[in-house]
């Protein structure tokens, strides 16, 4: 017992040392630091010319995490390598092996040798040449003749007995234009960009004089019957519990005299493992929180999104998880990159995260192999790209691009590593941002709308055609078959049926 405490007062000294010791590198660390936040850019730029900043441990964890990042890149390329190799060995026909055009009617014309009696040869072979045309779109008027017929024998009756066939069920009111002309209008301008009076002229050429007050008054006269429809999709794509959210901008030219106003459309795209499309919003052109809320109410599951302030919101709500996006870091580092090269860095493993998918989806891999691979390869990944950030960050002037684009990733850090705990999770919110493409083509074309219920019916058509494209599925013929069979009154039930994604072609 005399011992130890004679050990203990020995060695007593030397722990005070060993504190006051460390006290003294953690001070000039925390100086060196502050110097590099609040200095000015003299002092900023000065080198650091004291003892270690990291202790030993540190070092040795950092070589650690290096060497785990190392490991990962170089496998993840080495499949890639091997990938790319086996591409280049596939080796591309000279002719394709089946004409692009298979599938089309074909019509044959047998063209003999002139000057030949046919009575005094044989066919002994056939050679075909096929050559695509094609015959101007028509117009037609189908003419519905509702003959009123009488029982012969009550022709001197007082009370005949008179049949006739129902009108046929009118798609708008006045019932003077069919279906199929209908989505024909709405197809050539939400998914081919054509404004309507591109159409009038076309129209004009096949021999058919209508206005553009016309033509608009019969799209949204379509749109005010699709609005049932649209609820029901909206239900159904929120129901899947994976979706990613995109706000778009739009033009509006309700102010006379005025610019358009800025106003903002709303996606939100079902990204689980069955699809069921996708669902447009616009309300007044807002771009709150309150919309993302009101869309959401009751909402259990899974969004992803960009940096957008408004979905912080949704971070600590234990129904909902929350993801970001890759991509849109990788755009603040490109950005970067222009004026700090070092920005190349981060690019280089966002590239390997990438590259680690792409592996991955060629080889097919279930869900629990994608996870495992993500937890083996990408976290390592993950952390490398954390540390270089964190040491990065207090080399960088408060303002520069560099200091954003490592900003704005670490504040999105557990939404950005998140998407490795699960191999349903994507990487980053660029199919929404696909889906993003035909308004934005469409507003180039058609620039605006005249006012937020035009933005509205807008929302309505980009909701299905979208969703059509989404579901690999030809838009025209759903519109023309679904606008041949709804009815004001249906349930909600028999609306289900007529979306997109329960959609059977005849």
């Amino acid at each position: 017992m005399r011992e130890d405490r004679q050990r203990s007062t020995i060695e007593l000294p030397k722990t005070i040392a060993d504190c006051h010791e460390m006290i003294k590198r953690m001070a000039e660390r925390i100086a060196w630091l502050e110097q590099r936040y609040f200095g000015s850019k003299k002092d900023r730029a000065k080198a650091y010319d004291g003892p270690s900043l990291f202790d030993e441990e540190f070092k040795e964890a950092e070589l650690a995490r290096k060497q785990a990042l190392a490991e990962a890149e170089k496998e993840v390329e080495a499949t890639a390598a091997k990938r790319r190799a086996a591409a280049r060995q596939v080796k591309k026909a000279n002719r394709p092996e089946k004409y692009q055009y298979y599938g089309l009617r074909e019509e044959t014309r047998v063209v003999l040798p002139e000057g030949v009696n046919t009575d005094d040869y044989e066919v002994i072979g056939h050679d075909y040449t096929r050559l695509l045309h094609y015959r101007q779109a028509e117009l037609w008027v189908e003419c519905i003749d509702r003959p009123v017929l009488r029982m012969k024998s009550d022709k001197q009756a007082l009370s005949a007995d008179i049949r006739q066939a129902a009108a046929p069920r009118a798609i708008i009111g006045g019932n003077h234009v069919a279906a199929d002309m209908l989505a024909q209008l709405i197809v050539n301008k939400f998914s081919y960009h054509l404004p309507e009076y591109r159409q009038v002229r076309m129209l004009s050429d096949l021999g058919v004089s209508l206005s553009r007050s016309t033509i608009n008054n019969w799209i949204h006269a379509v749109a005010s019957q699709l609005y049932p429809l649209y609820e029901s999709q909206c239900e159904a794509v929120r129901s899947q519990g994976y979706l990613q959210i995109d706000e778009v901008p739009w033009k509006i030219a309700d102010q006379k005299g005025k610019a358009c106003r800025n106003g903002y459309a709303w996606q939100f795209r079902d990204v689980s493992a069955k699809p069921r499309g996708t669902f447009f919003f616009y309300h007044k052109g807002s771009r709150e929180g309150e919309i993302a809320r009101t869309q959401l109410k009751g909402y259990r599951g899974i969004i992803q999104t960009d940096g957008y302030k408004v979905y912080n919101q949704f971070e600590n709500m234990p129904e909902i998880t929350t993801l970001a996006c890759w991509a849109h870091v990788r755009r603040k580092f490109v950005d970067a990159q222009k004026s700090n090269p070092k920005a190349g860095e981060v690019i280089k493993y966002i590239a390997t995260l990438y590259a680690l998918e792409e592996n991955l989806k060629n080889e097919s891999a279930t869900l629990e192999q994608v996870q495992q691979e993500r937890q083996r390869l990408a976290a390592p990944i993950l952390d490398g790209i954390k540390l270089w950030m964190e040491l990065t960050l207090p080399t960088c002037t408060p303002k520069e691009p560099l200091a954003n684009a490592i900003t704005y990733a670490l504040n999105l850090w557990p939404r950005l590593e998140r998407y490795t705990q699960s191999g349903l999770y994507h990487i980053d919110s660029n199919p929404v941002e696909q889906g993003q493409r035909p308004s934005v083509l469409g507003r180039k074309n058609y620039l605006f709308s005249q006012n937020d219920r035009g933005a509205e019916d807008n929302a309505i058509f980009y909701t299905f055609l979208v969703s059509c494209d989404i579901l690999k599925l030809n838009p025209l013929n759903w519109l023309t078959d679904t606008l041949n069979n709804l009815r004001p009154d249906m349930e909600e039930q028999e609306l289900i049926e007529l979306l997109p994604y329960n959609y059977k072609a005849d």
